[in-house]
């Protein structure tokens, strides 16, 4: 064999090798993406340990200090005896409305930061009507209102709602697509917390640069709080806690019906959109610390990037 044809067949074999490790990589993925995620159906006489009527009573306090806020129940959940309202809580700012901007929480039950840093931040804007001018806010606190009322993942039927943004199987999905329909918005933030995390990461989604994640992880960091390194999902991977995902993997995960809010979200809603995680094993006040400081950057960093 001449040394040329060595040359030729050698590269043909990296060529396949490296094919099938293509090959691999995606089929795995395929494996991972494909699980359903989802549950048995709970029993009918889980008790409740969080009440939706104390949160009633809370928003509707906060509603009554400010005009500039509002509620509407865009749809109810119902499962036997169980009604649970999905609420939108609206912050028209004074003067010129310059962002829209949504933040939602609670699509998993078990994971209570994120409702509380959000009904904390409607106490805030009632409290400061002058706070973030120029903002408008679509807030949905409770996503998943059987799961955070029973504190389970799930809804009642085992569907992990997260994971239903494509089949829209599930009640709760149908209510944000509806209420989603031909609305774009100029920021979305969605608040998660990680029962197996150690350490505070976050994901932007198809974003050409990391500067705003990184804002967000540096003043994290500067705080004493823990950056997670090691969640590792096949192909996706925190990098100081940061995790990317690309466009593409949005339009795959779609295909094999487990697309997220913030997936599904991206794909039609806006263009700036970031998932924030918090690790359950830290104390309360910190995870909430940890949540509202994220989200101040990223509303921070929304304005940065487009001054008016």
């Amino acid at each position: 064999m001449s040394e040329i044809q060595g040359k030729e067949t050698a590269g043909r074999s990296r060529l396949r090798s490296s094919r099938n490790l293509l090959a691999t990589i995606v089929c795995v993925w395929m494996v991972t993406a494909c699980a359903s995620g989802h549950h048995e159906p709970f029993p009918g006489d889980l008790p409740q340990v969080r009440s939706l009527a104390a949160v009633e009573e809370r928003l509707q306090r906060a509603l009554a200090a400010t005009p500039s806020l509002s509620m509407e129940t865009i749809g109810t959940v119902a499962y036997g005896a169980f009604q649970g309202p999905i609420w939108e809580i609206v912050r028209q700012p004074k003067g010129t409305a310059e962002y829209t901007v949504l933040i939602a929480a609670g699509i998993h039950g078990n994971e209570p930061a994120g409702v509380e840093t959000l009904l904390q931040f409607v106490d805030t804007l009632a409290g400061d009507a002058g706070a973030y001018p120029g903002y408008v806010f679509h807030i949905i606190p409770i996503v998943n209102p059987w799961g955070w009322a029973h504190d389970i993942r799930f809804n009642a039927g085992g569907v992990d709602v997260n994971r239903d943004f494509s089949t829209f199987a599930s009640q709760e999905s149908k209510t944000i697509s509806r209420f989603l329909a031909g609305k774009r918005y100029d920021l979305m933030v969605d608040l998660h917390e990680d029962p197996s995390g150690k350490g505070f990461y976050i994901y932007q989604y198809a974003r050409p640069d990391r500067r705003v994640c990184e804002d967000v992880i540096r003043r994290i960091r500067t705080m004493g709080y823990p950056i997670e390194q090691d969640v590792n999902m096949v192909i996706l991977r925190t990098e100081d806690g940061i995790i990317d995902a690309p466009r593409s993997g949005l339009w795959y995960m779609k295909l094999t019906g487990q697309l997220s809010l913030t997936n599904y979200f991206r794909l039609i809603h806006s263009d700036r959109v970031y998932t924030v995680e918090t690790p359950t094993v830290l104390p309360w006040n910190d995870r909430l610390t940890m949540h509202r400081t994220a989200l101040v950057e990223l509303l921070r960093g929304l304005a940065e990037d487009n001054p008016h």
